[in-house]
Parts: structure tokens; sequence; C-alpha cells
């Protein structure tokens, strides 16, 4: 039998016990050790009272860069909607109302503390509104552009001078600034919509072929009103729409309903303050398809990323444009805005309402 342990090699018992005695014989230098670790103690000291500070220090709330609080500030736009003769609209919070009723008013002054505007077209206001908060909205002029200011400020009173509703309101103490209209969504009004198309799959045009129309195939789907509406457009903003495919072409649109897939709308709008034509060409990104399980059908939420108008060469050429700092196709948008002024110019109802209320 082979004994293994005579293939271990020992050291000489000498040499062995030499280096046994040299560890044994080490002594531990306990200055440097404690210089040591008074130095990390104090670096983790000092990281767990940082962290103690910054834990109890007061948070800052988060304020949007777009909200007003300079009291100057807030009476100079105000002013200058007066100066502009801007109509401010008031919107009453009505509880199991699916619509705000709304208030289409003109300023009459600014004060010190208040807003006295003029209800137009009303002639009587309940007086329950007097202490309850209205949401105010408010356009300004800027050469071409528009900017939108919106605040909440209770009713301060209400009076009757001839035949005309004043209505006072306390100064707010922010505006908010609503630069980007894409906030604003409405159902386009039936009777400001002309028509519709959209190119999706293979019948969309490539990027080079995008500038002349004639280069384009037939839409994919379109929309006519009472003669072929293969989609419907639920609402629209200015950043953005949402369609609904209804049940019945649905199974041959699935293959081209992806999230990001991309595909082109045209809308073809009417703008009765000009009495004529808009039509804009939109390059949308998909986002949301939600399936409807009332109508079998499919909602679709939509980005735009670029979109085009009639190039003034003529013919059939188009000008294709980038959106807005935004995110907006600001023509749209103020197509939209005017639209909103008109659905919300409804005084009569929200006197008849109000009164009703009070009987």
């Amino acid at each position: 039998m082979i004994d293994v342990f005579s293939f271990i090699p020992f050291p000489e018992s000498a040499s062995f016990l030499e280096i046994q005695r040299h560890f044994l014989e080490r002594t531990l230098n306990m200055d440097a050790i404690r210089d040591v670790l008074i130095g990390v103690g104090s670096v983790v000291g000092v990281i767990l009272l940082l962290m103690l500070v910054i834990h109890l220090r007061p948070k800052k709330p988060y304020v949007p860069h777009d909200w007003i609080f300079d009291p100057q500030r807030i009476r100079d736009l105000l002013t200058v909607a007066l100066n502009q003769r801007a109509k401010v609209e008031l919107h009453f919070a009505m509880e199991g109302e699916a619509r705000r009723p709304a208030l289409r008013c003109s300023a009459v002054s600014v004060e010190k503390d208040a807003i006295l505007l003029e209800a137009s077209g009303l002639t009587s206001l309940s007086p329950r509104w007097r202490g309850r908060d209205v949401d105010c909205f408010f356009m300004l002029r800027n050469q071409e552009s528009y900017a939108f200011y919106a605040f909440t400020s209770p009713i301060r009173e209400i009076t009757m001078r001839k035949d005309i509703c004043l209505i006072r309101v306390a100064m707010p103490d922010k505006l908010e600034s609503r630069q980007k209209r894409s906030y604003l969504r409405i159902v386009p009004p039936d009777e400001y919509m002309l028509g519709a198309a959209i190119w999706r799959g293979p019948d969309m045009p490539e990027a080079l072929e995008r500038n002349d129309l004639a280069l384009w195939t037939r839409p994919s789907r379109m929309w006519l009103p009472g003669m072929r509406e293969e989609f419907t457009i639920r609402d629209i903003s200015s950043g953005g729409l949402r369609l609904h495919l209804p049940r019945h072409i649905l199974a041959e649109e699935m293959d081209y309903i992806h999230v990001s897939t991309q595909f082109i709308i045209m809308l073809d709008l009417w703008e009765p303050d000009k009495a004529q034509r808009l039509r804009f060409w939109l390059l949308c990104r998909m986002q949301s398809p939600v399936l409807d399980f009332e109508t079998k059908g499919m909602d679709i939420g939509t980005q735009f990323l670029a979109w085009a108008k009639p190039a003034e060469s003529g013919g059939s050429n188009l000008l294709w444009l980038k959106l807005a700092s935004s995110g907006e196709v600001e023509p749209l948008g103020n197509w939209i805005m005017r639209r909103h002024l008109e659905y919300f110019r409804e005084s009569e109802q929200v006197l008849g309402f109000a009164q009703r209320q009070t009987a």
C-alpha cells in the first residue's frame, strides 16, 4: 500500500519553527489602526449628515414653466385682453353634465382686485353662481399668432345695469399660459368637415414622391359625408387626432395597425370666417389602438409628425412643413380654437339652465 503522505514535501523542522515564531511574535500597530478607523468614521459621519440634511430640507414643489405668478404681469396681460377686446370664456362646472355650460364675455375693466366682465347677449344670471369658482379662458393676438391663457377664480358679484349682465371675477393668483393648443381637443363639427382620405401601407407615397400629388395612388380609405364613410374622426387637436375604424373594415386593416406605424391623412375643412376651404395633409404616427367593445370597431390615437399644404406654384405640388416648436400644426390649431369658441357661444342655454336650477 502506497503512503500518499510520503509524497507531500514538508519543510525542514527548523525553518518551519522559525516561520511560526515570526508570525506569533508580530505585534499589531494599534495607533495606526485607530487613525484609520477615525478617518473612515469621519467620512461616513459626514455622508450620513448630508443625507439627513437633504432628507429634512423642505422640497420645493414642481411649478410648470408656463404658470405666471407675477401680479403685475397678470394685470398687464388682462389689460392687453381689455385693449384687444378679447373674449373671455367662463366655464361653469355642473354636476352630472357631460358638457359644461359656458358664457362668452367681454372685458369691461381691470380693477385693483377683480376683473369686470359683460356677458354677451345675457340679460340675467342666477345669483347662485356668486362665490363659486369659474374657469376662464382668453386669447391674445400677437401679430400673426395667438397666445392662450386660463385661470380659475371665484365670482364675486353679479349685477344688472339696463338689461346688461355684469360679472365681477376675482383677480387670479396665477395664469396658465397655454401656448400649446394641443391641450384643446374637439369633435370636428359635421358642417365644417368636407371630406378626408387616408394613405397607408402599400398605398402610402414614398418620401421622394410626397411633394407631387400626381405621383400618389388613390387613397386607401375615404370619408365623404353621405357617400363613402370608411372611417370617422372622433376628435382632433393641433397635435394629433383620434380615428375610428368601423367593424366592417377592421379585418382588412389589421395588417397595418401597429404602434409607431406611419400614415398620411388629408383633411378638407371649411373656414366660415373666411368662407374658404382649408386642406391639410398630415403625416401621422399611430400611438394607441384600442378596441371599442360597443361598436366592435377600433379607436386609434395618432400624433402629427409633419404637415403639408398646397404649394404657391399651384398644380399638384405640395409644400411639406415641420411642426412648430410646441409640436403643433399652427393653422389647424387656430381653426380648432375658433370652432371651440363657437361651440360655447350658448348664453341663452346657460341662462335657461341656471333658472331651472333655482326654480
